[in-house]
């Protein structure tokens, strides 16, 4: 019997030790007692899947804390960035609504710049919670997030330029619309993904793509004769599914091209349509939304998602006169079918070749295809 005193709640008990030892060889390690087996914690095995290990996010699905503050690494950014553009997208709803031609512009536009600064917010946001994302790994702010900043500044600014005078629907305007455009994708680029360092210039396919590679006038010339060999079939392809469409459907493909009266007012086109247009579009959509996927999704699946938000960003396009609705559905439907190869070819071009390709085959696509369009425009109006 052992003379130490009982454990509070043991019952009184034999306390003898017994020694597990064999007689024939000597002990394989320390030497246990029967005690020291009870009093050693039970082994459970490996710890259950929902045990969460230290420091890694709360178990359940992607989305189970969308409106949840807890476990965000920015909580307050978070919220801001919510309500923000909450308020911003009900402000906006309500001057559609309204239908006051003095108030709702104002509404609209008050509208837009709380949009702005809340999915501007939501971007930060975005740039902490996944900055411990692995290296390989896409750590910037949400391509939809950052397209939405796009939309609402170059909004704003066509507004403001209206109130100026100028007009989209003019040749003059319509160039400098385009190039507001195509600044915005350059500056929301720039400040969210460069700048924050979650994508290099010559990782989005500018010059110096692949990465250390070196651009001379040789891979210039091949960059631009294989992207006009793509295009240019392409384009065919283009203008058939576009007539095939227009005849089954019964309506005629949206003209988003203001008139033009004079030479000069072609040329503002021609810079505005095949030079502006492409160089913006290709920096975001090929440049940064294509490269983004491509790092969480691999080629194919990145491709095919570039593609389609391609085709669909072309549709808002498509104006459908009031009481015309399924005309506009139509030109839309016309719009998509027509961009959506477009863009697949316009990708190809750009994971084989990089951003100078992919802007010649854009350039050529859009110059040939508005060439046609004048010269039929001019033959129609001539007879």
């Amino acid at each position: 019997m052992t003379d130490r005193p009982d454990r509070p709640g043991d019952e009184s008990r034999d306390e003898w030790g017994v020694l597990v030892i064999p007689v024939d060889e000597p002990p394989p390690g320390d030497v246990a007692t029967e005690e020291d087996l009870r009093a050693a914690p039970a082994d459970d095995g490996p710890p259950a899947a929902d045990d969460p290990s230290p420091g890694a996010p709360p178990p359940g699905p992607p989305g189970g804390r969308t409106f949840s503050l807890e476990g965000r690494p920015a909580p307050s950014l978070y919220l801001i960035g919510w309500l923000g553009s909450v308020a911003g997208l009900a402000m906006v709803a309500v001057a559609l609504l309204s239908g006051s031609p003095s108030v709702a512009p104002l509404i609209a536009l008050i509208g837009i710049f709380v949009l702005t600064i809340g999915l501007s917010v939501a971007a930060g946001y975005q740039l902490v919670a996944r900055a411990g994302r692995a290296a390989h790994a896409y750590r910037g702010p949400s391509t939809l997030i950052l397209f939405g900043i796009v939309l609402c500044l170059s909004t704003g600014l066509a507004a403001l330029l209206g109130l100026l005078g100028v007009r989209s629907d003019e040749p003059l305007g319509f160039l400098v619309a385009l190039g507001v455009v195509a600044l915005t994708y350059l500056l929301v680029v720039a400040l969210f993904v460069v700048r924050s360092g979650a994508l290099r210039w010559s990782e989005m396919g500018w010059l110096g793509w692949p990465v250390g590679s070196r651009y001379g006038p040789a891979r210039l010339v091949g960059d631009m004769g294989y992207a006009l060999a793509l295009m240019v079939p392409t384009l065919l392809l283009a203008l058939l599914l576009a007539a095939i469409l227009s005849q089954l459907l019964g309506v005629l493909p949206a003209q988003i091209l203001p008139d033009t009266a004079t030479s000069g007012d072609r040329i503002l086109i021609l810079l505005a349509a095949a030079i502006l247009a492409p160089i913006g579009e290709e920096l975001f959509f090929r440049g940064f939304a294509l490269t983004a996927w491509l790092r969480d999704l691999g080629p194919r699946r990145a491709l095919i998602r570039a593609s389609l938000f391609f085709a669909v960003v072309h549709i808002a396009n498509v104006e459908a006169e009031p009481g015309q609705i399924g005309v506009g559905l139509a030109q839309a439907l016309i719009q998509f079918a027509v961009i959506l190869p477009v863009g697949t070819v316009l990708g190809v071009l750009f994971l084989q070749r990089g951003m100078v390709a992919a802007i010649a085959g854009h350039v050529a696509y859009n110059g040939l295809g508005l060439v046609l369009y004048l010269v039929g425009r001019s033959v129609s109006g001539a007879s």
